[in-house]
């Protein structure tokens, strides 16, 4: 890649922020990432609530790239307000700030953004999102369509550490113990790698708008975990099926998948 900019990561400590923050370093482009709560001795402080741009040493920058929100459902339900002012207000005045002074925002989107009925989402299907996180995702994206000129809104799938999913079933499995997995959704299960690598890509070939970033194939919880014990031979792991409404308090797409 031939990069002649650097690129800021809002949000570089977190599991896409810090596969794409790793993967410019490795690639040595001038590159610099932030954190909040998870401190990191190489990155910058930047709280999304708080700080300023002005801290921040953009003299190189152009792009910025906003992985930095409150993604968990059940979270932005538990603390609405508070949600709202980090994933809605203060992300708006972020990409607001970063257009005027000429830095290209890239957004991160999500599948939640569609109601997840019929699945098979592309760029430019219709958006009914049935979560607050959705929904303030929903309204980001309206901002940007609407102000800024020259953007990237980006909706990866369902982003998994699947090292840490396969570890919590094989320590299941090995304690004899029940392993609930939802079998009424259908997700496009995405590694972190391959959503930084696509990203990096599309800001290489200047692309702008909204693109999608997953694979095609799909799945439940419960098939993907399937495979896994039938791939390694283990024939008595304890699988049970369930719904995803089972579990936490959002309500949650069950065919999120694009």
């Amino acid at each position: 890649m031939k990069f002649k900019e650097g690129i800021l990561v809002i949000g570089a400590s977190g599991k896409i922020g810090s596969s794409i923050y790793n993967l410019l370093k490795q690639q040595n482009k001038e590159v610099i990432g932030t954190y909040n709560n998870n401190k990191k001795p190489e990155m910058v402080y930047f709280d999304l609530e708080k700080s300023s741009l002005a801290d921040l040493p953009l003299e190189e920058i152009k792009y910025a790239i906003i992985c930095s929100a409150i993604t968990n459902l059940d979270d932005c339900i538990a603390n609405p307000e508070y949600s709202r002012l980090v994933n809605v207000s203060k992300t708006k005045e972020l990409i607001s700030e970063l257009s005027q002074r000429g830095i290209f925002p890239v957004f991160l989107s999500s599948g939640a953004v569609f109601d997840g009925v019929a699945g098979g989402y592309n760029e430019s299907s219709k958006r009914n999102p049935i979560s607050i996180y959705g929904e303030q995702k929903v309204e980001v994206e309206d901002f940007i369509f609407e102000n800024i000129p020259d953007y990237l809104i980006l909706r990866p799938g369902k982003v998994c550490d699947f090292e840490k999913m396969a570890f919590d079933w094989l320590e299941k499995y090995e304690n004899k113990e029940t392993i609930l997995c939802a079998s009424d959704e259908g997700l496009s299960f995405t590694h972190a790698d391959d959503v930084a690598r696509a990203i990096l890509s599309l800001i290489e070939k200047n692309a702008k708008g909204v693109y999608h970033i997953n694979p095609q194939q799909h799945s439940s919880r419960f098939e993907l975990a399937s495979r896994f014990f039938k791939k390694l031979g283990i024939e008595d792991a304890k699988l049970k099926p369930c719904s995803i409404d089972d579990f936490g308090t959002a309500k949650r797409a069950k065919n999120s998948f694009m």
